[in-house]
This record gives C-alpha cells, structure tokens and sequence, in this order.
C-alpha cells in the first residue's frame, strides 16, 4: 500500500510538471509527509540514509536550478523523496528517470515532425517538441525512474 500511494503521488506530480513545468506545493508537502511517516515507521530507512540523500538530491539539482534547466520544485521534489530509497537507488531512480525522460521528449519531437501530425495540428507550437524548449520537467523524470526501478526490482 506504501508503495502504490507514493507512486500514484509521483505519477500525478509526473503528469503536472510535464504538462504545465511546475510542481504545486501542496503535493510535494503530501509527499513529503508520505515519506516522512514511511521513513518513521520503516526499519530499511536510517539517518544516515536520508542526509545521504538530500545531498545527492541538492548535488544533482542545484546546478540545474543555478543554469535555470529545473524549477525550485525540481529542487523541493528531490528533497521531498529522500526518505524513500537508499542511496545508491535513488541514483537509479534518477539516472533511469532522465534517460527515459530524455527518450520520450526526443520521439516527441521527432512525432511531431511526422506530416501526419503536421496535418493534423495546425499550430505546430502546441506540440510536444516545444517540450525541448521549456526545460527538463524532473518531476516526470522522477515519477519514470520509480515506475521502471519499482517494475524492475518486482522481477528479479
């Protein structure tokens, strides 16, 4: 049950952040609380484990944020799921999440040269090739890794 919450939170977070690039406050608070009360009442998640984390997660976003390719939420996202993994998964859940992410902005961009889908919008600026244009939406990124690395964990 803990886990299919995080992920219908994550996916919802996922969904917004590609659509609009932004990531409401309020659900990174439920998240956060979420795994808060995970990380309370779970004997895998320690301290250690979670300073770990918000390292990583500032290591890998404040950069992004300084050059302006992620948002603040991106920044409080990261954050906010600290407590959800070890370390060295939460590197997975990341790097898995940006190779996925970078893969689906680029057959999005490449879909929408297709002429089929230049015939049928007429404003190509609403396509998702613009998606490029807007910055890296890190919230998809996120909610992609945990789907493939909670998919992939379930089948070893």
């Amino acid at each position: 049950m803990t886990v299919l919450t995080t992920y219908i939170i994550l996916i919802l977070i996922g969904i917004i952040d590609w659509n609009s690039r932004r990531i409401p406050n309020k659900y990174l608070l439920i998240l956060a609380g979420w795994a808060a009360c995970y990380a309370a009442f779970s004997s895998e998640v320690n301290a250690k484990h979670i300073v770990i984390n918000i390292g990583i997660g500032l290591a890998l976003t404040i950069p992004g944020y300084i050059k302006g390719i992620v948002g603040g939420g991106d920044v409080k996202l990261m954050l906010a799921i600290a407590p959800l993994w070890p370390p060295l998964q939460l590197l997975s859940v990341f790097s898995i999440g940006i190779f996925s992410l970078l893969l689906l902005m680029s057959f999005t961009h490449l879909a929408s040269r297709m002429s089929l889908i230049k015939a049928h919008y007429a404003n190509t600026t609403n396509l998702p090739s613009a998606s490029f244009k807007r910055g890296i939406p890190l919230g998809s990124a996120v909610a992609l890794g945990a789907v493939f690395v909670t998919a992939f964990n379930f089948t070893l």
